[in-house]
């Protein structure tokens, strides 16, 4: 019988492994203990967080790249390809690489129930146990508690921020939200915290498991295009970061998580990780027919103020026409409030996932009944029309969804888009 593609493995798993599973470790580490994939590497780095957590987690593995380590990486979800969400010494692992890991989970897993993102997980474990690896970079998916990456011990866990998101699963508040992400802490274990003012749930949490909180602005940060941590006798250390989209918050928290994993950090390492670091999807600058796009995944309020001060930064009073596509438990409204301070014009665009809102149901929720609502083709061309200047930029966002659309539209180099099983998981 021919074995089966990865694209039919993705199928199968949406369909047999639905999201319904009831959350929990219990499962996912009985199967891991059969497979035997924990520890996945010599040391690990788990990062959670509301937002920043695919770009920490880059920089990340791309700092421990440039110092000379041999890394395996998980993130999710994907834009184009399942392969995304599994990297060896930055590198997507290739199909049948996925393909053996999956036989692999499934011959292991007897009659027990995991959902999609348990499924993934474990194959991306797998893939990185079968190699010899120094590092480890696991990407929360959802929360941190109950979260499938938490059957892994960290080395250095991460907390990249605290925001209001996901409340059906993670509660309403950032006190209960920051209690869940806690989660992935561990006893006597740094715990590297981008949120400048985390709540109070973060604190004890760490606090009553003796782990030293390492904080942003107080222990590492960036300034005026350098990024600086704390080393352990105190003094501070800083590094330039030479011109470019990275974002210096999420590249300082980074920066302080691998030199608390025990990576050397120089000004070598820090410049060869800014030129080679990629993070699709995240204030992504693209160009295009003579005019500037920007793409970012941004879908809650807390991202979208995020992001208004790297837009700032980086466009300065540049005209900003932006495209907005979101799933139906976001809050759009407190999206489009974060974004007027820089944004000129919206357009809202109907998202393909099934979880999707149309266009028109955005522009209501948004309580801006002028502004175009239909197709992202359609969204798209009404933007461009409207740009009076060579410079105004274009702006996707508020979704995975609409971000994989207009890149595949841009033609962006190195992207051949092929959409394989993202939606049955996606948070995002």
């Amino acid at each position: 019988m021919e074995t089966p593609t990865l694209a039919v493995w993705l199928d199968r798993i949406g369909i047999e492994h639905p999201r319904g599973v009831e959350r929990g470790l219990d499962r996912v580490r009985i199967v891991a203990d059969r497979l035997g994939v924990v520890p996945p590497a010599a040391k690990t780095i788990v990062v959670a967080g509301t937002n920043g957590k695919g770009s920490t987690t880059a920089f990340a593995e791309h700092l421990l790249l440039a110092a000379g380590y041999r890394v395996g990486t998980t993130t999710s979800p994907h834009l184009h390809r399942f392969n995304e969400r599994i990297r060896i010494n930055g590198r997507e692992v290739d199909d049948q690489t996925i393909v053996d890991a999956f036989e692999s989970v499934e011959s292991h897993r007897g009659g027990i129930d995991l959902s999609y993102f348990e499924y993934a997980t474990l194959a991306a474990l797998s893939v990185m146990s079968r190699t010899s690896l120094d590092y480890a970079v696991l990407e929360v998916g959802l929360g941190g508690r109950l979260d499938a990456v938490n059957i892994v011990d960290a080395d250095v866990a991460v907390v990249t921020s605290i925001g209001i998101d996901h409340q059906e699963h993670l509660g309403g508040t950032r006190e209960t939200i920051g209690r869940e992400k806690a989660g992935v802490m561990r006893p006597n274990v740094p715990v590297v915290c981008g949120d400048p003012s985390p709540p109070a749930s973060i604190i004890g949490r760490a606090r009553d498991l003796g782990a030293p909180l390492l904080v942003a602005t107080r222990d590492f940060g960036q300034r005026d295009g350098q990024l600086w941590v704390r080393s352990s006798d105190g003094q501070r250390r800083t590094f330039e970061l030479e011109p470019s989209s990275v974002d210096p918050v999420n590249a300082a928290t980074a920066a302080m998580a691998v030199s608390q994993a025990g990576c050397a950090l120089s000004q070598a390492t820090v410049g060869r990780c800014v030129r080679t670091v990629r993070n699709p999807g995240r204030l992504e600058i693209v160009q295009h027919d003579g005019r500037t796009w920007t793409l970012d995944v941004a879908h809650n309020p807390h991202a979208a103020a995020f992001l208004v001060d790297r837009l700032r930064a980086v466009f300065g009073d540049r005209t900003i026409r932006a495209a907005v596509g979101c799933l139906e438990d976001k809050d759009v409204a407190g999206i489009v409030a974060a974004l007027r301070p820089q944004v000129t014009e919206f357009a809202y665009a109907d998202t393909a996932s099934p979880r999707g809102r149309s266009g028109l149901a955005l522009r209501a929720a948004a309580d801006d009944p002028q502004a175009f609502a239909g197709t992202l083709e359609g969204a798209l061309a009404h933007l461009l029309a409207q740009c009076e200047s060579d410079e105004d930029v274009l702006l996707a966002m508020g979704s995975f969804d609409v971000v994989e659309r207009v890149r595949a539209r841009l033609g962006h180099p190195g992207d051949a888009p092929r959409r394989l099983g993202r939606g049955v998981e996606s948070q995002s």
